[in-house]
């Protein structure tokens, strides 16, 4: 049921746009006709609530940022899972007898493969938007629990790693860019931090948990919930109006971003950013013979603003890989079996487990707080201190049962530290520091830094291990963090509270004004 008012009292109150055709786009709208199929009704509130109130009967901003924390728990749960898998296939569970060179190859796989994801996942959402990825993607991911199930050969269990390191690449990818488009500056680092730390936290602790206690073949059919969740659920989203912008297609973004924020006066201010911005690239683009992503990859090549952000995510990356998030969520029970040196870990794994979804929740917290560079570097430099004093704990452990539990504890304080602020914030800064018509594909350039790194360390780790021992591993990890952290320092921005094209604008020209920067004639810049 649809509200309509009488156009001329709209005007009266000072409308730039007819409400009646608005309110005629809105009801003729795909998201709402897929909604009033299932039989559901959809009512537009009264024009005087739209225009200075903005409450919507249907929150499409809810739904996407729901959907969105699904499919990261669904991501979060496949990484969780590989543990589980690693340990009975090295316990030889049900005959299958793989040697440690295959049962390596299996757990290294996933992390491979991503980086093809990333890369389809680039086209995709290039060519077609950003609902219909996710449906794809997710789409593959319950092809590979079912193919897990029914494992029993390396080929099978290779085949069910690449297809779902395939599927987890492009979902993470997305899952990083994505949300930033359908939330606003105020919120979007709080709802980042939800979809990319709070969402796999509680995704990896399932799956360390479950892999512990049922067998590994039962978790791979549990896997198939979250992952049918991704399926439906960004079938009823709404396109996102950044990508529609920057295709042209400026009345569909007017209509998607208005259903996703209302009609308040910051939203429709933020609206005329992203037209402003849009509009002035595409024309640059026709007179630069750019439009084809192609070419403009080969003009941002040029730019230094580019390799200025190549390079800051060469250390971002670097953080990541020597934080031990990756191995950590690929290869928890294994690693606590070492340290704890007994096989009972499921009170040592939900400790730690329960810490990082502490840490990741305590996060959501801080960031409404305060700046992200003072939470960023606050926590960062913390957690490298108890990163320190943990590899000398487990230097100087007596084989006493005690110490076992201060060494865990110590892991799991760093887990909280690091999850309260560094792994949320750097992948909040990922999610806006590339330009919005090429980031899904820089980040696939980047990425193969990232999975190069991620790779090596789950490769190298046994290596690492037996020459320099987990205190050595972790000392040596605590300095790789402090270095690139302080070149995070010196190169990052203040962005809370900016939008995506304020952002935008300041590493390309390291001016927030958008107006004052096309006025000067300095569009070329954007491009």
């Amino acid at each position: 049921m649809l509200c309509y008012e009488d156009d001329t009292r709209v005007k009266a109150r000072g409308s730039t746009f007819s409400e009646a055709s608005r309110l005629a786009t809105v009801g003729t709208s795909p998201v709402v006709k897929r909604i009033q199929a299932l039989g559901l009704r959809v009512s537009v509130p009264k024009t005087e609530a739209l225009l200075f109130h903005g409450p919507r009967e249907v929150h499409y901003e809810a739904l996407a940022i729901g959907g969105l924390s699904v499919i990261s728990c669904s991501n979060g749960f496949m990484y969780g899972q590989v543990a589980g898998v690693i340990d009975a296939l090295q316990k030889k569970d049900e005959g299958i007898d793989l040697s440690e060179g295959q049962i390596s190859l299996i757990a290294s796989s996933l992390t491979i493969t991503c980086l093809i994801g990333f890369g389809l996942a680039a086209y995709a959402t290039d060519k077609i938007g950003r609902r219909w990825p996710f449906i794809i993607f997710s789409t593959t991911t319950v092809l590979n629990w079912i193919i897990l199930y029914h494992s029993y050969e390396m080929y099978q269990f290779m085949l069910s790693r690449v297809i779902g390191g395939i599927s987890v690449g492009g979902l993470v990818s997305l899952t990083i860019f994505v949300p930033s488009e359908y939330t606003p500056p105020v919120t979007r680092a709080f709802y980042l931090n939800m979809v990319t730390t709070v969402a796999p936290a509680i995704g990896t602790t399932l799956g360390h948990s479950l892999g512990i206690i049922l067998h590994w073949r039962i978790v791979a059919l549990i896997g198939i919930i979250p992952a049918a969740l991704g399926i439906i659920l960004p079938y009823f989203w709404v396109e996102s109006p950044h990508w529609l912008a920057s295709k042209g297609r400026f009345d569909e973004c007017e209509t998607a971003f208005r259903l996703l924020h209302g009609e308040k006066l910051n939203s429709e201010k933020e609206l005329g950013m992203i037209i402003k911005m849009e509009t002035s690239k595409l024309k640059t683009a026709n007179e630069t013979n750019s439009q084809a992503t192609l070419k403009r990859l080969l003009l941002a090549f040029k730019k230094k603003y580019f390799w200025g952000l190549i390079l800051l995510s060469v250390f971002i990356h670097a953080y990541f890989a020597a934080a031990g998030k990756l191995i950590f969520s690929t290869l928890a029970t294994v690693i606590l079996k070492e340290i704890t040196g007994t096989s009972d870990v499921l009170l040592y794994t939900l400790l730690v487990d329960g810490f990082i979804i502490i840490g990741s929740c305590l996060s959501c917290v801080l960031i409404r707080k305060t700046s992200m560079r003072a939470l960023l570097f606050s926590t960062g430099f913390i957690a490298n201190a108890i990163l320190v004093v943990f590899s000398a704990c487990f230097y100087f452990q007596n084989g006493e049962s005690y110490f076992n539990w201060i060494n865990v504890t110590l892991l799991a304080f760093y887990f909280i530290t690091i999850n309260a602020g560094p792994y949320p914030l750097l992948e909040a800064i990922f999610s806006e520091m590339f330009p919005l018509e090429l980031k899904v594909y820089t980040f696939t350039l980047s990425g193969v830094i990232l999975i190069g790194s991620l790779t090596l360390t789950i490769v190298l780790l046994p290596v690492m291990v037996s020459s320099i021992g987990y205190h050595g591993l972790f000392l040596l990890n605590a300095g790789i963090m402090s270095v690139s952290l302080g070149f995070i320092w010196l190169k990052l921005p203040e962005t809370k509270g900016r939008t995506l094209q304020e952002i935008e604008m300041y590493l390309k020209t390291n001016n927030f004004d958008i107006d004052e920067v096309i006025t000067k004639e300095q569009s070329k810049a954007l491009i």
